[in-house]
């Protein structure tokens, strides 16, 4: 069992996730998703995303959100037709992954683990045996603010457009 907080896959955004792969190449049959930085940025699901989860849910796969965050828009789980355990999920621990592996009715080396966060999507997939994708979000407000500091850093007060 991968112990790391490395995932198995990076990509930019959810919708650059491939169902295909997922399903025929890995026999994947399960997505988990964190809920803020990556269905939800700044407080909205994008259309491509909604579309994924709907192709997704299409092609037969068990779709849940595992959250730390226990306040789960009622909206979102309706919107999305998801389930969650609407309860702090206490990532990393292998624990809830688990649990929402049995939820669901499925192996955890025949789910999906989706999130922006190595330290507790990442590294708590990899820990309850999940497959892990990562989604490098680039237009969240901590990696602005980290490439700003980097810059400050250097020298360079600001950029301009």
């Amino acid at each position: 069992m991968n112990t790391s907080f490395t995932p198995k896959e990076t990509y930019a955004r959810i919708s650059d996730i491939s169902i295909d792969y997922l399903k025929n190449d890995l026999d994947i049959k399960g997505l988990i998703f964190d809920l803020d930085g990556t269905l939800r940025i700044n407080k909205v699901v994008s259309v491509d995303t909604m579309n994924f989860i709907k192709n997704a849910k299409n092609t037969g796969f068990k779709i849940s959100i595992l959250s730390n965050n226990p306040h789960v828009s009622n909206t979102i789980l309706r919107t999305l037709n998801i389930t969650t355990s609407k309860e702090f999920a206490c990532k990393p621990l292998k624990k809830p992954f688990l649990n929402m592996a049995k939820r669901m009715k499925l192996n955890p080396n025949r789910i999906a683990v989706i999130g922006n966060s190595r330290l507790s999507d990442i590294w708590g997939a990899n820990r309850a045996g999940m497959y892990s994708i990562y989604i490098q979000n680039f237009n969240s407000y901590f990696f602005k603010r980290k490439i700003e500091n980097s810059l400050k850093n250097i020298g360079i007060k600001q950029i301009k457009d």
